[in-house]
């Protein structure tokens, strides 16, 4: 991978990023992810060769579709660029090519997990169950099998409690279950310590969303609030700076436990 220029890499994820764009719009509702070709949902009309590059293609659209006019959503293009930016950052910090494919497929994943979750309130078990068999598959292949199957049963098994006490105490559901696979899908990637990290992390941000949220009156205390956004954020995290998470933690007990 040393011989291949990072900027490669990145250039590679704006166009993986354009078709996970694809997949957030069309997945959840049933369409197919091939035909017809890409399309303003407004009017029909394909977009052209240059249309389609990503982001420039937006840029040169001045956000709006060259047919109807109507406004194209700046998170296509927000998309591709994060998608880029983390196939360049995965490409310039991985220990190798399996740590390279391990880091962006969780990544990939994670996107379109934390945009479908958002739109429609689920986690589609053909994204979820696929990638957590890769990321145990990939975990034997780099020697961490044991590690990352006892991650991967061990978030299931904590977020099916969750869950479970959480809709008793309720009476009603307190948590889908599509984001119990989404902990075991982060433990098969990232193994036992980041993917606590990770779901931890998740736990802050659905926190600190939820009291804003609130403080704002857009929600209210019973309104459901998709987690999975929350868990996709934590597992990035996780991936790229879990050890600098790890340290300040640490950090900060040893501070505590000094007074």
């Amino acid at each position: 991978m040393d011989m291949i220029p990072a900027v490669f890499f990145g250039a590679l994820g704006l166009t993986i990023g354009s078709f996970l764009n694809v997949v957030i719009r069309r997945l959840p509702i049933g369409e197919s992810l091939v035909w017809p070709g890409s399309h303003c949902p407004e009017c029909g009309k394909k977009l052209g060769v240059l249309e389609l590059v990503p982001v420039l293609g937006y840029i040169g659209l001045r956000g709006k579709c060259a047919g109807c006019g109507v406004k194209i959503s700046p998170r296509y293009p927000v998309v591709e660029a994060a998608t880029g930016a983390g196939f360049y950052w995965a490409a310039v910090n991985a220990a190798g090519p399996l740590d390279f494919v391990n880091s962006i497929l969780l990544l990939s994943g994670l996107t379109a997990i934390f945009f479908i979750d958002l739109d429609h309130g689920i986690i589609p078990d053909v994204i979820s169950l696929p990638l957590t068999a890769a990321g145990l598959a990939l975990g034997a292949v780099m020697g961490a099998f044991p590690d990352r199957a006892i991650a991967a049963a061990g978030g299931f098994a904590v977020f099916w409690a969750i869950r479970f006490i959480g809709t008793l105490l309720a009476k009603e559901e307190a948590m889908g279950f599509g984001d119990v696979k989404l902990a075991a899908m982060i433990g098969a990637f990232l193994g036992i310590r980041m993917a606590a990290t990770g779901l931890f992390l998740g736990f802050l941000i659905g926190g600190a969303m939820a009291v804003w949220l609130m403080t704002m009156k857009k929600r209210g205390a019973k309104d459901p609030i998709p987690f999975g956004p929350m868990m996709a954020a934590g597992g990035a995290i996780a991936l790229i700076k879990g050890q600098t998470v790890l340290d300040l933690y640490a950090m900060c007990v040893a501070r505590i436990w000094s007074l």
